[in-house]
C-alpha cells in the first residue's frame, strides 16, 4: 500500500497504486479500498481501469464524507483523480495543467546536493493533498518543488465543466516549502513537512507560514495524522537516505520511526 487514511467517520481508506518501482501498473490492478474499522472488513473496492494509464501512480487520498467524494493524486504523470463513492465512477482532472507538474525552474537540494536518482534529477508530480475542514477547498502540490496550489472542490465535482474551465479555477498560492504529505486541523491550519530542512511547518488560513519543529530525527517527514487530543503524528520515510539517491550507499537507519508532537 502507498497510503492509509482514516476519514471523519472512522473509515479506513487504503491506496494501492499496484505500480512497482513507479514503473508500470500491474494488470490494471490499482485500487482504492474502503475498510470498516468496526468490523475489520473490506466494504468496497474502487478501481481505475479505463480512467488512468498503466504509467500512473496513485499516491495519496482525502475523503469528503459529507459529499461522498474521494480525491487522489497521480504522482507519476500528474493529475487529480475524483471518485464518486456512491456510483464508483472516477475521473482524472488537471492532468495537463502546470499545477500538477514539477516546476522546471526549481532545483531540489537535499542534504546540500541536488536530489538525484541514479545520477538523474528527480521530478515527481502531484503528491501531497489536503482537504479543508469544510470540504470546500482541495490543496495539492508536486513532491519535488515548493509550490502550493488549491482549487474549490465544486469545480472538481462538476462533470459538466470542460478541462479548460476546471483549469481556470486553480489558484497558485506561491512558494512555501517542499513536502511529501499535508494535513489540515479543524481550525484550518495546514501542516506540511519540510524534508529539505528536517522540519515541520504550519500554514495559517491567512497563508502565513512558520516552522513549528526542526529536528535532525525528522528524516524526510512523510505522512501525518491528527488525534482528537491535539497530537500530530509524523512518519519519517528516510527517502533521501536510500541507496538510489546516494550513489548506491544505504544511509538509512533503523528502526523507522513515528513521532508525535503536541499542537498547542
Amino acid at each position: 500500500m502507498q497510503a492509509v487514511y482514516i476519514d471523519a467517520e472512522n473509515t479506513l481508506w487504503v491506496v494501492d497504486p499496484a505500480c512497482p518501482n513507479m514503473e508500470q501498473v500491474y494488470q490494471q490492478s490499482y485500487k482504492l479500498v474502503k475498510i470498516n474499522l468496526a468490523t475489520d472488513t473490506i466494504e468496497r473496492v474502487y478501481t481505475f481501469e479505463g480512467v488512468l494509464s498503466d504509467k500512473s501512480y496513485i499516491n495519496d487520498v482525502r475523503v469528503d464524507t459529507q459529499r461522498k467524494i474521494a480525491y487522489l493524486t497521480n504522482s507519476n504523470e500528474g493529475g487529480i483523480v475524483v471518485v464518486d463513492l456512491i456510483t464508483g465512477q472516477a475521473r482524472q482532472l488537471l492532468q495537463n495543467h502546470y499545477s500538477v507538474k514539477h516546476d522546471p525552474n526549481f532545483t531540489l537540494l537535499v542534504d546540500d546536493k541536488e536530489f538525484k536518482k541514479q545520477g538523474e534529477p528527480v521530478h515527481i508530480q502531484s503528491d501531497g493533498i489536503a482537504l479543508a475542514p469544510d470540504g470546500e477547498w482541495l490543496y495539492y502540490k508536486p513532491l519535488t518543488d515548493n509550490k502550493l496550489y488549491r482549487i474549490q472542490t465544486e469545480y472538481l465535482r462538476n462533470p459538466d465543466l470542460s478541462e479548460t474551465e476546471v483549469e481556470s479555477q486553480v489558484q497558485d498560492l506561491g512558494r512555501f516549502t517542499t513536502t511529501d504529505g499535508m494535513i489540515f486541523d479543524l481550525d484550518g491550519n495546514l501542516y506540511l513537512g519540510d524534508y529539505q530542512n528536517y522540519a515541520m511547518v504550519q500554514i495559517t488560513p491567512d497563508l502565513e507560514m512558520k516552522t513549528i519543529m526542526k529536528d535532525d530525527r525528522l528524516i524526510w517527514p512523510d505522512s501525518y495524522s491528527l488525534s482528537t487530543d491535539g497530537h500530530l503524528y509524523i512518519s519519517c520515510s528516510q527517502i533521501n537516505k536510500q541507496p538510489d539517491y546516494n550513489e548506491g550507499k544505504n544511509q538509512r537507519t533503523s528502526p523507522y520511526t513515528i513521532y508525535k508532537m503536541f499542537l498547542p
